[in-house]
């Protein structure tokens, strides 16, 4: 005889259920999942233990879907039921990470493992309640530390890493619109932000002069802005924080920053979406979001990108930082990105005084000034940073510039180029920041110089050292794994740099700038040795 549940649900369609929602869960069909559990829902209600089952494995799909609130809502109605039930707990606790509640979520952890006792489970809500207490701490200091990870060539996947906004704010911007700014102090190789990308596309391209590959990147990448955007009324609240490119730069809103460090459990962010309600459905402004898109992307195809994890694997890659996308560029930058798996890690190349604006390269800066013109008006603005100022508008070294950007162009001996721009720049009485400056720009040529024997044979006494050279252009663009490399080439000799304690000591510097402050000093050898050439036999 088939046993009646107290709501109406019988053993034998309680079992086909169960079998059918097996079914679904292998085919990952979640909306078809959640149907299937909503009727155990409805028919157990009387059954405290597979009402509470049910509802947990509910809310595991809807997260599953993107709809936190409703899934997390699940979980309280499953604890109200069994207050120690181990699926809820480990069901909630696992929301509340993915949602950035890091502390919320080590407390349903630490309730889950005292639930499984030494059974089933334990072992897994010991070990998120330990990865939820590191968050917790990455999140309120932004210390990371991937030295282990390095070490170990990268193996396995990336660390976890948390969402962590730094002292900084959004404000207005002497460039125009606004900016990113520091509201004190901060050191080089500090972090100033750690942020997970809204969405990432990823691709490997076969022929990086077809088009098409690109474009099949680009468009798996918009699907999933927009997929994640429909799922998360939070994520096209901060998506329509962006620009499209189009306002008038006074018309654009300074976010609270609140927004972004989700310092307000209750804050409504519906208000300003410009979503369209249609029942119980929310319709995407897609048209600005694709503008939106257009204009605030970053690539993953910087050095450090390839050098934290990627291998060289992803050759092609694209995605959405929210907070980052409000960082302008600059030709003489203080802060820098790195990419560690779903995480852009911001930080300051430089030290950074409270009140400037942070900012950081949108493309290649290791080029003559011409080229940066192309690149940013490219990108739809027109840079005017101190550097691009001092390169077009002094008079004296003016015509100088052009003759050596035509020297790059059409080939040559690039030694008497960099000689003869030496000379210039003592005859003119050009600072230490200038030098720096027109260096960066012509660095093609001078790393030719040092890339041929021949020329450092013919031109070495005349030119300057490679490591004296490369500290000097570090003071201009930051960190760069170009300038590192040429530091930790030209160390070995310590020619004009000082001794060797003060030469590793500026590598070390030159490290940070590039990579920030996430390994320890004794795994940043493992860093160099990444950075430096292949067929390099530099010891580090």
């Amino acid at each position: 005889m088939t046993g009646v549940r107290g709501g109406g649900l019988d053993d034998e369609t309680l079992q086909r259920l169960r079998s059918r929602a097996t079914q679904l869960l292998l085919k990952e069909d979640w909306r078809e999942y959640i149907a299937v559990c909503s009727r155990i829902v409805d028919g157990a209600a009387a059954d405290r233990r597979v009402l509470c089952s049910a509802l947990a494995h509910r809310a595991d799909a809807r997260a599953r879907l993107g709809d936190s609130a409703a899934a997390l809502a699940d979980c309280e109605a499953a604890l109200a039921a069994d207050p120690v039930h181990l699926g809820a707990l480990l069901s909630k606790g696992k929301i509340l990470r993915g949602l950035g509640r890091y502390a919320l979520a080590a407390d349903c952890f630490r309730a889950a493992a005292l639930a499984a006792g030494g059974g089933c489970g334990a072992d897994e809500a010991r070990e998120l309640f330990e990865q939820c207490r590191r968050l917790e701490a990455q999140a309120r200091s932004g210390a990371v530390d991937l030295s282990e990870w390095v070490l170990a060539g990268f193996a396995g996947k990336c660390p976890d890493l948390a969402e962590y906004v730094g002292p900084v704010e959004v404000r207005r911007s002497a460039r125009g619109g606004r900016g990113v700014f520091a509201v004190k102090n901060v050191e080089a190789g500090a972090t100033l932000m750690m942020a997970k990308a809204v969405a990432i596309g990823r691709g490997v391209l076969q022929d990086t002069t077809d088009g098409g590959e690109k474009m099949v990147v680009w468009k798996d990448f918009v699907d999933r802005v927009l997929d994640a955007a429909e799922k998360c009324p939070r994520t096209a609240a901060l998506i329509h924080t962006l620009s499209t490119g189009e306002e008038r730069q006074d018309d654009l809103v300074v976010p609270e920053m609140a927004l972004f460090r989700q310092e307000l459990e209750g804050l409504s962010l519906t208000d300003d979406t410009n979503m369209v309600m249609q029942g119980t459905r929310e319709v995407l402004d897609v048209d600005r979001i694709l503008k939106v898109l257009d204009v605030n992307c970053l690539t993953e195809d910087a050095p450090a990108a390839d050098v934290l994890g990627n291998n060289g694997v992803v050759n092609c890659g694209v995605g959405l930082w929210i907070l980052p996308s409000f960082i302008n560029h600059s030709c003489h930058p203080n802060a820098r990105r790195t990419h560690v798996g779903d995480h852009a890690i911001v930080h300051a190349s430089r030290d950074i005084k409270a009140g400037e604006e942070i900012t950081f390269p949108y493309f290649d800066v290791l080029v003559p000034v011409s080229k940066r013109r192309e690149a940013s008006r490219a990108w739809g603005f027109e840079c005017r940073c101190d550097r691009c100022r001092f390169e077009s508008e002094d008079f004296t070294l003016k015509q100088e510039i052009l003759k050596s950007e035509n020297d790059l162009v059409n080939g040559g001996d690039m030694g008497a180029l960099v000689v003869r721009l030496e000379e210039k720049m003592r005859k003119s009485m050009v600072k230490e920041r200038g030098k720096a400056f027109l260096r960066a720009s012509l660095w093609s040529a001078y790393s030719a110089v040092y890339d041929s024997d021949k020329l450092v044979r013919k031109w070495g006494r005349r030119a300057p050292s490679e490591a004296l050279v490369a500290e000097n252009i570090a003071d201009a663009v930051g960190g760069n794994e170009n300038v590192l490399r040429a530091m930790l080439r030209g160390s070995k000799d310590a020619n004009g740099c000082g001794n060797r304690l003060e030469v590793e000591d500026k590598v070390v510097r030159i490290g940070r700038a590039t990579y920030g402050k996430v390994v320890k000093r004794h795994a940043m050898r493992a860093l160099f040795r990444l950075t430096l050439d292949a067929n390099n036999n530099v010891k580090v």
